[in-house]
């Protein structure tokens, strides 16, 4: 949501503009704002240095000022763009770099030049089918953004700087919305589902999805390209830590812990909760990662077992109860971990969860595999251990936000790899093979 336009009347017919939380009226309301300014004067009791002519002199004053916001260009912008798209959707990826037009905002609408974008799993997904609501041709993927306003019908928002998410919006009224399950909104917006992605250029889209980034964030010494991670990577992190229950000392296990949203969960359970780290992911990467400083977001790494059959889980499930109790300083009883949470896109990564926590234990399910899968779970084994199974799709602005926080503060440092614009196809397809590792950021022309 965008600024939150409050005006406040002084005795002296002066109107304030507080920082903006949520949403900013139309431009068309600002002069009547400025004329209920007035009119809210004559009720109340009259300033004794007030006279008529200082409170006329006062309100053009006003209405002045908001015509010259109004008239205030933005930055230049062209009028062609550089982008990526998929000119006709199948059953494989079918990503090329294109020009075509900027678009011009209709009211309601703004410019944004993309300074920063992710690349995410999802965008993948989306870029193939196509899925129910998608456009079927020239479609824009990316739903990551960071950027600046250089055009709108709104003056207020001229310059400032926006994060653009999947979940562009929600109605915050209906029975989901009010228990905080907004992406089941049966009224919301999605990038890149409903409105233009952010792989371009400038994207045109509803200053009511925009996520206004705190002044904070914009210091000199604040990479907005980590940033990018906490949208939706880092803020589906946050909500299934939390879901996790996770506190200090706790041992949580990060399936998939290589990628975008694994390393970010593990960071969060490790830095922000107190938790100890199990991360888990294909052998491959796990060596990759081996040579690497991962004290951070993850204690001990294992590759995932081949098979969840056989000597192979056999051995992968002794060495992860060995872990366990590595962590736990062999203290009190040996058992497994507290939580699960699997991030990995990888259906083999869902087999036999709840060997891998203990009774009261949580299984969160956050990576969603290809094709119409079903987890099993022992159902005698959920009951008598009173297991605990959730998904979470996505956080909200304020978990993405909170996120931010981490990464400005140095309490997390997402691992990120800046790609070109024209690169991005490749980096999409790696990610479809499992052969990425952290958060992939397309940085541009700032």
């Amino acid at each position: 949501m965008i600024a939150t336009w409050t005006p406040r009347v002084s005795l002296g017919g002066h109107i304030a503009v507080h920082p903006f939380n949520s949403t900013m009226p139309p431009n068309g309301e600002l002069k009547k704002s400025a004329a209920a300014a007035v009119q809210i004067q004559n009720t109340v009791e009259p300033d004794i240095n007030l006279d008529k002519e200082s409170l006329q002199y006062e309100t053009n004053s006003s209405e002045s000022m908001i015509a010259k916001l109004q008239e205030r260009p933005g930055p230049p912008f062209p009028s062609t763009q550089r982008a990526i798209l998929t000119p006709e959707m199948g059953e494989n990826l079918n990503l090329v770099l294109r020009k075509i037009a900027v678009r011009e905002p209709d009211h309601g609408e703004a410019v944004i030049q993309i300074l920063y974008t992710g690349i995410c799993r999802s965008d993948a997904s989306s870029s193939v089918g196509p899925g129910s609501g998608y456009s079927k041709q020239n479609h824009i993927a990316g739903h990551e953004g960071i950027g600046r306003v250089v055009k709108s019908h709104d003056p207020f928002i001229i310059g400032r700087t926006f994060g653009i998410r999947y979940l562009g919006k929600s109605c915050g009224s209906c029975t989901y919305c009010i228990r905080d399950l907004f992406t089941s909104c049966p009224s919301q917006l999605n990038v890149p589902k409903h409105i233009t992605g952010t792989f371009q250029e400038y994207a045109t889209v509803p200053t009511g999805c925009l996520v206004p980034l705190p002044d904070a964030f914009l210091r000199a010494d604040v990479d907005l390209a980590f940033c990018t991670a906490a949208l939706c990577s880092g803020s589906t992190a946050l909500v299934s830590v939390r879901a996790a229950k996770a506190s200090l000392g706790d041992v949580v296990i990060v399936v998939g812990v290589a990628g975008a949203i694994g390393h970010l969960t593990g960071a969060i359970a490790k830095q922000v909760f107190g938790a100890r780290v199990i991360g888990i992911d294909l052998k491959s990467k796990i060596d990759v990662l081996q040579s690497q400083d991962h004290s951070d977001y993850s204690d001990i790494l294992l590759g995932a077992p081949k098979t969840d059959m056989g000597d192979a889980w056999s051995d992968f499930h002794s060495t992860l109860m060995q872990s366990c109790d590595k962590l736990r300083r062999n203290h009190g009883l040996r058992r497994a971990a507290e939580a699960v949470i699997v991030a990995s896109s990888s259906f083999s990564s869902f087999q036999r969860l709840d060997e891998y926590v203990c009774d009261g234990g949580r299984i969160i399910c956050v990576g969603v595999p290809k094709g119409n899968n079903n987890m099993c779970l022992p159902l005698h084994s959920v009951v008598e251990r009173n297991l605990h199974v959730s998904g979470n799709l996505m956080g909200g602005h304020r978990e993405a936000l909170e996120v931010m926080e981490y990464i400005a503060t140095g309490q997390i440092k997402p691992r990120i790899t800046k790609v070109a614009l024209e690169d991005i196809p490749e980096q999409m397809q790696h990610l479809v093979d499992c052969k990425t590792a952290g958060k992939i950021v397309t940085p541009f022309a700032s």
